[in-house]
């Protein structure tokens, strides 16, 4: 895997260096950070190393830029940036070095560069969570087990419902899964960098928000779910996707094909059983005994949390269903 390399350059140097070192240090190691803080030495830099991402301060920029060629350019502000500048792409420096290093991936993504990232096989395993009869407690075990398997993993969290309501308690972003969508329909070929522009943290488990729009959500078809996966699956360095199933308008018998194990829960009541003894029966006649052959039933604990904001999620792990499913995954 080719580290791409960035370039930070600006004079503060406790700044720069804490940025290299943040970055570098990182698990994904898309980038290999070096910095200049010299604007001398930095004319040097231009003219005799290959630089692909150039992170610089406004006022070095308008210093340089005569030697400046053909580095995708990303300027560090500290508040506003002279008029003639503003088609350049540009970050706020004084936030965190996570939402710097996003942007930094999003405005990188658009440059359409030549795809460095091969397509193979990784060891990696996608975890497919349904069921036809529950909702909330559903939700809550995938979380739990997404954040219990992060604690030694590198897990992505994936909620495939066309009705979440996570943006409701979830911290807001600028993009969900509706807008990976988009970029893969474009057929641009930076699909990691623009992954982890998007992938947000609870605590160590990384999640891609949710679609928003039912309208979006119902357009997307099989095809393009299966291809998403699939890139994650050889590009990215996530051992463990977690998938949260809803009915997806009929797909989710294809999705769980993807899946190396299915946990499906019900409740002990008839309703409940009926349910999935009905889906089960749709599924087998329907040419899917290799989806039941990776079935495992779950009937949970009565341990439903009652969940006010992002830190009950965050605090699941910690619950009862936290032990269960420490117990399950001990089997």
């Amino acid at each position: 895997m080719k580290n791409t390399r960035l370039w930070i350059a600006d004079s503060e140097v406790s700044y720069a260096d804490a940025f290299r070192e943040y970055v570098n240090l990182r698990k994904s190691h898309l980038f290999q950070v070096q910095m200049c803080t010299e604007p001398e030495q930095f004319e040097k830099v231009l003219s005799s190393e290959e630089i692909e991402i150039l992170l610089i301060s406004v006022r070095w920029f308008e210093m340089l830029k005569d030697f400046i060629r053909n580095e995708c350019v990303i300027l560090l502000s500290e508040g506003s940036v002279p008029k003639e500048l503003g088609s350049y792409p540009t970050v706020y420096k004084y936030q965190s070095s996570e939402n710097i290093l996003r942007e930094i991936m999003y405005y990188y993504s658009e440059q359409d560069e030549e795809e460095y990232y091969t397509q193979t096989h990784r060891d990696n395993q996608v975890i497919g969570v349904y069921s036809p009869s529950e909702g909330v407690r559903k939700n809550q075990f995938a979380l739990t087990l997404g954040q219990i398997l992060a604690e030694d993993r590198n897990v992505l969290y994936l909620n495939l419902e066309e009705c979440s309501g996570f943006s409701e308690i979830l911290c807001e972003s600028h993009w969900n899964l509706s807008d990976l969508i988009y970029y893969l329909r474009q057929n641009k070929t930076s699909f990691l960098y623009r992954l982890n522009s998007m992938v947000r943290k609870m605590d160590r488990l990384d999640y891609i928000p949710p679609c928003e729009s039912y309208t979006d959500f119902c357009q997307i078809t099989v095809e393009e779910w299966q291809r998403l996966l699939h890139l994650i699956r050889t590009q990215s360095a996530y051992d463990f996707i977690i998938l949260d199933l809803g009915n997806l308008t009929g797909h989710e018998a294809d999705l769980l094909r993807q899946c190396s194990g299915i946990y499906v829960l019900t409740e002990r009541d008839i309703i409940s059983q009926g349910r999935v003894e009905q889906w089960e029966g749709h599924i087998r006649t329907s040419d899917g005994m290799d989806i039941l052959e990776k079935l495992q039933r779950l009937e949970l604990p009565n341990c439903i949390t009652e969940l006010c904001g992002e830190e009950d999620l965050r605090m699941l792990p910690q619950q009862k269903l936290g032990y269960y499913v420490r117990e399950l995954l001990q089997e």
